[in-house]
């Protein structure tokens, strides 16, 4: 019941500084909703939904896509490799977030489906340090750097 106490006091006050001071425009705060796949999530951003891409990381499908074709092609792998990479990179995303409630965002731009671009990063508690979610990703989440997909289109060669 302590820990949760402290842990829940943390929170609250990292909230409360990151409100509080001046934040630019491109770093915000925001409740993590849901974990749609790997490499983007659903929060709560100033009220509204809005779903939030990690940036230059790029993990599997979890359900087909046009970029689907492209990562089977590119990686070499049939589709229903890509969709079991996909699920595993989205249940480490989930797992790492399940036990943080607020994220912190520096973004620079929406893409195409109006999604934030963004840099995601935690305060852990724990260790008392800041995680930086995208390279996590890209470590340890079964993630590959973001390639264009007109790179991915004109490429004929496997990785």
């Amino acid at each position: 019941m302590e820990e949760l106490m402290k842990k829940t006091v943390f929170y609250l006050v990292l909230f409360t500084i990151l409100l509080v001071q001046s934040v630019s425009a491109h770093e915000f705060v925001a409740t993590v909703i849901k974990i749609n796949d790997g490499d983007t999530l659903t929060a709560l951003v100033n009220n509204e939904t809005t779903k939030i891409r990690l940036f230059d990381v790029d993990c599997y499908e979890t359900g087909k896509n046009s970029n689907t074709k492209f990562q089977q092609k590119y990686y070499g792998l049939s589709v229903d490799e890509v969709f079991e990479k996909g699920k595993q990179s989205r249940k480490k995303l989930k797992n790492m977030l399940k036990d943080h409630r607020y994220i912190r965002i520096i973004w620079e731009k929406r893409d195409g489906f109006g999604r934030i671009l963004g840099k995601v990063y935690l305060d852990d508690i724990k260790s008392v340090g800041v995680i930086d979610v995208n390279q996590y990703m890209l470590k340890t989440g079964g993630c590959n750097k973001y390639v264009p997909s007109s790179v991915l289109k004109k490429s004929n060669k496997k990785r």
